[in-house]
């Protein structure tokens, strides 16, 4: 896992989505679709002020910045929202060994960011039960991911513990 190229979800959400040739923003991002089997992100979800949400295609992103994301044109912006899953569907489901023993839920997401075009999971932070301390794994880690539960790799799970 390369910390310098992982940035937590929550830093990333309700960061401005900015155009540099018109000098302001056209919305906030709110949420990011992602592939289940593969966990690439391929579009992240922004709130306009007037015209509700767009998805902004993750190819079209040309700079992270501390408090915004820039990209080149408002017509990136695409009415259409994919069918992916979203962040929401990560955050509390269980995270579970090979041999189906419960590691503790989802509490927060970090992601991939290098290259910035091919934005995907990179790590998932879980909090076991009756603990407030929260533990970090490599999402390439995941053996299988489904609506109900994460299966990780016993050799990390054993690190987890």
């Amino acid at each position: 896992m390369n910390n310098n190229t992982l940035i937590k979800w929550a830093d990333l959400r309700n960061r401005a989505v900015y155009v540099p040739k018109l000098g302001k923003s056209l919305g906030t991002i709110v949420d990011f679709y992602f592939e289940e089997d593969t966990g690439a992100i391929n579009a992240l979800r922004v709130r306009t002020r007037v015209e509700g949400d767009y998805a902004l295609p993750v190819m079209a992103l040309k700079r992270l910045e501390s408090d915004r994301v820039t990209i080149a044109n408002e017509n990136m912006l695409i009415r259409l929202l994919p069918a992916h899953p979203q962040s929401e569907a990560l955050i509390g489901r269980p995270v579970v060994d090979e041999k189906d023993n419960v590691l503790g839920r989802v509490s927060d997401i970090w992601l991939a960011t290098e290259p910035l075009v091919a934005l995907r999971l990179g790590a998932l932070e879980i909090t076991p039960e009756g603990s407030s301390r929260t533990k970090t794994f490599p999402a390439d880690a995941i053996v299988s991911s489904t609506s109900e539960r994460i299966v990780i790799q016993n050799q990390v799970a054993r690190k987890l513990r």
